[in-house]
């Protein structure tokens, strides 16, 4: 006696295959098109922030020495962080300007309000471009501007005006 497949315990139906399979194809194309109607809107992408650590200089064994009195009284040499002078020209609310002046670091702090004791909102580097949207305050001994990046406006902060020159747009 043979079984026919229809009796037997694992027969499926080809029709209920098909629409099975169907069913899975609707679910996919509903999730796919619910995730793209809820995805955030363009994010700004994390800044990168360079960190140097530098070790402390080796031991020196100091041997003595007969020293003669200095000649001539020291001089004392600028701090290493001093800014460079105002650049020449006047800067304008709606001007572009170009982060210049940063020396080794090239990099440029933008913070959140004008003082250097404020938390910094980006990094711009050497040469980046932004628009003058606020200012000028004094602050620290700076005259600040308030930046913005004219391309994305996500890139922003208050800037000291020695690191900056007036650019054309």
């Amino acid at each position: 006696m043979t079984v026919s497949p229809r009796n037997s315990a694992g027969y499926i139906p080809w029709w209920l295959l098909a629409v099975v399979t169907f069913l899975f194809i609707i679910a996919a194309v509903g999730l796919v098109a619910f995730l793209a109607a809820t995805r955030p809107a363009d994010l700004p992408l994390p800044t990168v922030t360079a960190v140097v650590v530098t070790a402390p200089p080796a031991a020196v064994i100091a041997t003595p020495t007969i020293q003669s009195p200095p000649t001539a009284a020291p001089t004392a040499t600028p701090p290493e962080a001093s800014p460079p002078p105002p650049p020449a020209g006047s800067i304008q609310v709606g001007d572009f300007v170009q982060v210049t002046g940063t020396g080794s670091d090239g990099i440029l702090n933008l913070r959140a309000e004008a003082s250097t004791a404020s938390p910094v909102n980006y990094l711009a580097i050497e040469r980046e471009v932004f628009q003058v949207q606020a200012g000028p305050q004094d602050a620290d001994g700076f005259t600040w501007w308030y930046l913005v990046d004219p391309a994305t406006n996500t890139k922003y902060g208050w800037a000291v005006q020695n690191y900056l020159q007036v650019v054309q747009p």
